[in-house]
């Protein structure tokens, strides 16, 4: 979206308000002029914990922020009722949002704009209708910075990667359960894979248990990073890979800026809406009557969606992006 703005308009200034999680993939974006890092993370967890007056105090020190500077819009592609909270706070005269957003969002927008599909990047694109833009650039950007390039470097020499060794990346962790492939299919995908393929699992802290279950039971040697790196970092490693494996989780569009082949398994979600576009990019999904069901629990109990697809699917479509 930054990418298309600039685009169409080469002299605007883009800020971006980010959580603390995130902020460093857009540090390095060109086409953003400014970040404005504010712990949504923190305010969200002060609220769940009914620390009230903590999360007053984070929301107090982003209306200071806000209330200090005058904008030209206010653009809301999340569609959020926090969000909205959010951009009702920024001074401007025209607060743009999606008009199929959920959570009352509309309400606090000025002007929304419809999807122009139903990608989710040509429902985010759509608002920049409303300013008069014909999106025209839509490629995902990610800039990895040296010392993240030079990290990466670093670790695949020091596990003994040679030049020649094709790199398979496996991501076994995503924010929700339902979206999670069991581990023991992460393993056995190993194990086929092994062959051809040296093994490096990624994600973050919360997945170095499910790293810990996959290594012992892949049966290969494998190389588990999860939990080791930042995202950057996770990042420059992921360039380096033939292939990355992954469920709807970020490391998957990651992979899929830095034009990295993938392999991403859906269930609950709609690949449809959230797969990552191009031949490079494959999904394997085992439609069931509840398939995309969108909820972070599974009604059945059974995970079936996610559980149901097999490690040999996957791999097949690893040879197949790779060739």
């Amino acid at each position: 979206m930054a990418g298309a703005l600039k685009a169409a308009w080469p002299d605007c200034k883009v800020t971006w308000l980010v959580g603390e999680v995130c902020a460093d993939l857009i540090k390095y974006n060109p086409f953003v002029d400014e970040i404005i890092v504010w712990s949504r993370e923190r305010f969200e967890k002060h609220l769940r914990s009914y620390e009230f007056k903590q999360a007053f105090a984070l929301w107090r020190s982003l209306q200071a922020i806000l209330g200090s500077r005058t904008f030209y819009a206010a653009l809301d592609i999340h569609g959020l009722f926090l969000t909205g909270m959010i951009v009702r706070e920024v001074k401007t005269d025209r607060r743009i949002g999606m008009s199929d957003a959920r959570e009352l969002n509309p309400l606090f927008m000025t002007e929304t704009a419809t999807p122009l599909g139903q990608h989710i990047t040509e429902r985010y694109l759509g608002v920049l209708k409303a300013l008069g833009i014909t999106p025209g650039y839509q490629k995902m950007t990610l800039v990895i910075p040296a010392e993240a390039e030079q990290f990466a470097a670093n670790y695949v020499t020091s596990a003994g990667i040679t030049p020649k060794e094709q790199i398979a990346i496996l991501v076994p962790g995503t924010t929700w359960p339902t979206k999670n492939w069991p581990p023991e299919l992460f393993a056995r995908t190993a194990e086929l894979l092994a062959k051809d393929f040296t093994i490096i699992l990624c994600g973050g802290k919360a997945e170095v248990p499910l790293g810990r279950e996959i290594e012992e039971k892949a049966g290969v040697p494998v190389i588990n990073s999860i939990g080791k790196t930042t995202l950057l970092e996770m990042a420059g490693i992921i360039a380096k890979a033939a292939v990355v494996v992954a469920g709807d989780t970020g490391p998957l569009y990651m992979a899929a800026a830095l034009e990295t082949p993938t392999v991403a398994i859906f269930g609950p979600t709609n690949p449809e809406t959230y797969a990552p576009p191009g031949k490079q990019n494959a999904i394997v999904v085992n439609k069931r009557d509840c398939s995309f069901c969108h909820k972070t629990k599974c009604q059945s109990g059974t995970n079936d969606c996610m559980s149901s697809i097999t490690p040999e699917a996957v791999v097949q479509q690893v040879y197949n992006v790779v060739s």
